[in-house]
């Protein structure tokens, strides 16, 4: 069953989606003047000011719809005076013993001009601007959507599994600190995003968490700043002041290299990075190199440089939506001099959510492993397994997008487990053309379908 929103593309786009003539549910002609102007959901009917004619007579008013016609009273329209001037309810499906509302029904399954493979083809090209990338689509709609959603599910306890075991090491002694600097190297890589994760892992290589704490100590009056200053110059972009930068911006990098002379002092960095090891370009300002390191560094005071904290204390303070501590400096920059037009949070709700899901709870997954079997061990494992995989998904990655869309016909995909699924099909199967072993591939194979289209 398609997504509701997609039954207004429906009853807008009229002749190219509905066959002529119109039968209500009772077998009455309909012809519609005008489908009316849209709502866009300030609260009432879906369509206000319609003009349809029944048995020969204009009426004009609202235009409700839903997926079945209970929808009327699941939405509890019939208490709502903003209904009062519905003249049709447009639904999709029929459904046995329903009640409506008193008016005309439509229903769209029974004069539609495409079977369900073609409606959604259809609406697709309508809806939205770019040429569809599954090569199963569009013979994959054909499978139930149960089917589709429960591999998805599957798909991402594997996915789970593939986060687990970056921090299952076969062939070291496993340790708790093992694990704690494998945290801090996934964080880090996570903060890298795609263009940067290389420079990224090369830090986190070279600030192990020994030197992190030691930083800690050794800089008690003024840890932020140490912090900084440590990450801007092991990343090779601590610059100089000069006069091309703001009183502002001078005065802090005055402050920040100070600091970081007397971490060479107490410090031998065998290696640092270079400027033309980080890419700039085609980069969102918020999501510069140079705020990113400052996200590490304050992650690094706050959490990775102490002795006491580990992966199973509490990240981001109260849990992936708060944030990390405020920047004044950072949060109104891209770079040394360069300002963003309004200050913006260091790290995004997405990108929080992502390091929780992606590095914190896997890890917490892990730690569990190492413990003794036990049915409180298997019920801690089950509960952060059901934290993980039940979290809301704050994602919108394209290739999430293309799932949506191109196989389960519009409808959103809302848990973090069906999203990470998403990511495994998608990029295990689909962009590599794996799909004799794929599961939906290989249903459609052994229905006589062909790959004929392949994703450039």
């Amino acid at each position: 069953m398609i997504a509701e929103r997609f039954l207004r593309e429906i009853w807008k786009g009229g002749e190219s989606f509905l066959q002529r003539p119109l039968l209500l549910s009772d077998g009455s002609e309909i012809t519609v003047l005008e489908c009316g102007i849209e709502n866009e959901h300030r609260g009432g009917p879906d369509f206000l000011g319609a003009r349809i004619v029944i048995d020969g007579v204009v009426v004009s008013g609202d235009v409700e719809l839903h997926l079945t016609p209970n929808g009327w009273n699941a939405h509890n329209h019939e208490e709502d005076n903003r209904y009062s001037n519905v003249i049709l309810h447009v639904v999709l499906e029929s459904e046995e013993n329903h009640a409506g509302p008193p008016v005309p029904e439509l229903i769209l399954r029974d004069n539609l001009l495409f079977d369900r493979q073609n409606l959604w083809t259809a609406l697709f090209e309508r809806v939205y601007e770019h040429p569809p990338e599954l090569v199963c689509f569009p013979e994959s709609i054909r499978l139930p959507m149960r089917f589709k959603r429960k591999l998805l599910e599957k798909f991402g306890n594997a996915r789970l599994e593939e986060l687990i075991d970056r921090y299952i090491i076969t062939s070291e002694v496993q340790s708790e600190q093992t694990l704690l600097e494998r945290v801090f190297q996934q964080t880090m890589d996570a903060l890298g995003y795609s263009q940067n994760r290389i420079p990224f892992r090369e830090l986190s290589s070279l600030l192990p968490l020994s030197r992190l704490r030691f930083v800690r100590s050794a800089f008690p009056g003024n840890t932020s700043l140490a912090f900084e200053a440590l990450f801007f110059g092991v990343a090779g972009l601590l610059v100089h002041p000069n006069s091309e930068f703001d009183t502002e911006t001078n005065e802090h990098l005055i402050e920040l290299q100070a600091c970081w002379n007397l971490l060479q002092l107490s410090i031998r960095f065998p290696e640092v990075l270079a400027e033309n090891d980080w890419a700039f370009f085609r980069l969102r300002p918020a999501n510069s190199p140079h705020r990113r390191l400052a996200v590490a560094a304050k992650l690094a005071e706050k959490y990775f440089g102490r002795e006491d904290w580990n992966f199973r204390h509490e990240f981001f303070s109260e849990g992936p939506t708060v944030t990390i501590g405020e920047n004044s400096y950072w949060e109104s920059h891209t770079s040394f001099g360069t300002r963003l037009q309004s200050p913006q949070s260091l790290l995004g709700k997405e990108r929080e959510s992502a390091i929780w899901l992606n590095v914190i709870l896997p890890a917490r997954i892990a730690r569990v492993r190492m413990e003794s079997e036990s049915p409180a061990r298997r019920e801690k494992e089950k509960c952060l397994s059901n934290e993980w995989g039940n979290a809301h998904t704050e994602s919108s990655a394209k290739f999430l997008m293309v799932v949506e869309q191109e196989l389960l016909e519009g409808e959103n995909v809302s848990s973090v487990r069906s999203e990470q699924g998403a990511l495994l099909l998608k990029r295990n199967f689909c962009e590599k053309h794996r799909c004799s072993q794929c599961p939906i591939g290989t249903h459609l194979l052994e229905t006589g379908w062909k790959p004929s289209r392949f994703v450039n």
